[in-house]
């Protein structure tokens, strides 16, 4: 097969070569791709999509699905929006294992050093850095919220605390503390941070008799399976498992998170 890539930054190339190891390669004309990858700076994601939708061909759009809600309702097509722990095999056993249990408490945490992400570049200059391009910490580290929503679904009430680091010296948010009241009725209090030096990424869910944790080891198999799923989807063979509705869920969230600030 043949893919039309937007954004050869690190996420962009990290698939690209991934496809390129599953025996697929990548075109420079749109009307002979089979499939487009989206992985531009967010700001620019559904101005991306909208242009190609004429092809009728499946979309890959990275995390998040837009940096705001406007006009994603002009998006339709076979879209997967990549929210790649969705195909991390650890965190999926870690969904079977809590289901069905009493949840009494949620902790959700993923803390990192913005300008360990890419010590070659100059983060300030990153999208991450730009309010413009669609960066801040609820954008940028939101795949946390997707799988809280995966886990436990629809949420009734968000409130939330955003903090600058000035230490950084950029223009987007650098902390969110997030807390997610669910219609289940689980309670998840979710933890994103550009400004920690001690990065961890994990879950902690308490049920009525144990404390069961998650956490995340870095891997490439996920982005993978990710990109295995979106070739099946060009063939025909499955459905996105991340849609656009899960994206515009999630960018709700985080909408709302800036609303209501406590």
């Amino acid at each position: 097969m043949k893919f039309y890539l937007f954004g050869h930054g690190s996420i962009g190339s990290r698939h690209l070569k991934n496809l390129t190891e599953l025996g697929h390669q990548e075109t420079t004309s749109q009307a002979e791709a089979d499939g487009f990858l989206i992985c531009n700076p967010t700001a620019y994601h559904l101005e991306t999509a909208l242009k190609i939708t004429r092809y009728n061909k499946p979309i890959f759009i990275e995390k998040p699905i837009s940096h705001n809600l406007n006009g994603l309702d002009k998006l339709t097509g076979k879209i997967l929006v990549g929210y790649c722990l969705r195909f991390d095999q650890s965190l999926k056993f870690f969904k079977q294992k809590i289901a069905g249990k009493k949840i009494i408490k949620v902790t959700i945490v993923c803390r990192s050093w913005l300008p360990d992400w890419h010590p070659d570049k100059d983060y300030r200059q990153s999208y991450s850095a730009k309010k413009d391009l669609g960066g801040g910490v609820l954008l940028d580290l939101s795949h946390e919220i997707d799988y809280a929503l995966w886990f436990f679904g629809p949420v009734k009430k968000v409130t939330a605390k955003l903090q600058m680091a000035p230490e950084l010296q950029i223009e987007t948010e650098s902390i969110a503390d997030l807390n997610l009241d669910f219609v289940s009725g689980v309670n998840a209090e979710v933890h994103l941070s550009y400004a920690s030096r001690q990065p961890t990424r994990f879950c902690e869910i308490k049920t009525s008799d144990q404390l069961l944790r998650w956490d995340f080891q870095p891997n490439n198999e996920m982005y993978l399976e990710e990109m295995k799923h979106f070739v099946r989807i060009i063939e025909g063979k499955e459905q996105p498992l991340v849609t656009i509705a899960d994206g515009i869920k999630v960018l709700k969230i985080i909408e709302t998170a800036k609303i209501n600030q406590l």
